[in-house]
């Protein structure tokens, strides 16, 4: 239940919102040592994930979430997700967040975060399974509806491939798209949540990820 209430942070975030309203041969590239998973670091307008490998730079008109008001949503102290300790952090709280953004012109928001399935689930499920999994818990929440897609595709976010559902929210009768991505890796469930009220295609957004 607490990696639900978890996802479902980024929808409500918008519906509030929105109700206020040269390169080289391969061969020749050295092998990549093995990233551990850590927080991302914001410089600026750009978020970087190494453990992901991924840039997101944000326009000019949305705004990153600081570490207080993530860990605020999440009921943790700041200092238990920052660098090294937020690994530690996901053995006593399964899923937690690493960055959020949101456009304050058109409420549109993405949130990166992580679920530790050996805590939630099993290190086995799929990325299929684990959507089928979160589809049957949506449907029991009230005011909410979600329409799944019956495949998922596969999407690029940077130098990482993800599986991609592209469903439609509606909650409180404000209907918008939204975007998982996700990527199964060392035990955790990656995610990357998009949503869209309006304003701004999915390639736009996917687009903004190097």
């Amino acid at each position: 239940m607490k990696k639900l209430i978890s996802l479902l942070l980024a929808v409500i975030m918008a519906v509030m919102l929105v109700s206020c309203d040269s390169t080289k041969d391969q061969d020749d590239d050295p092998p990549k040592v093995k990233v551990e998973l850590s927080r991302g670091t914001i410089d600026g307008d750009v978020y970087k994930n190494e453990y992901l490998d991924f840039e997101f730079t944000k326009p000019e008109s949305w705004v990153y979430s600081t570490d207080e008001e993530i860990a605020s949503l999440l009921n943790l102290s700041v200092d238990t997700i920052l660098g090294d300790k937020f690994k530690d952090a996901l053995n006593t709280n399964p899923s937690l967040y690493d960055m959020m953004v949101v456009d304050s012109l058109t409420s549109t928001n993405i949130s990166v975060g992580y679920e530790n399935l050996s805590k939630t689930f099993s290190s086995n499920i799929t990325e299929k399974q684990y959507v089928e999994s979160l589809k049957k818990q949506l449907e029991n929440v009230s005011d909410m509806t979600v329409v799944f897609p019956d495949t998922l595709e596969k999407a690029m976010l940077g130098n990482t491939e993800f599986s991609k559902a592209v469903c439609t929210t509606t909650v409180y009768n404000t209907t918008m798209n939204q975007i998982y991505y996700l990527r199964k890796v060392d035990g955790y469930m990656a995610y990357v949540i998009v949503t869209i009220p309006n304003g701004y295609t999915i390639a736009q957004i996917e687009a903004m990820f190097k």
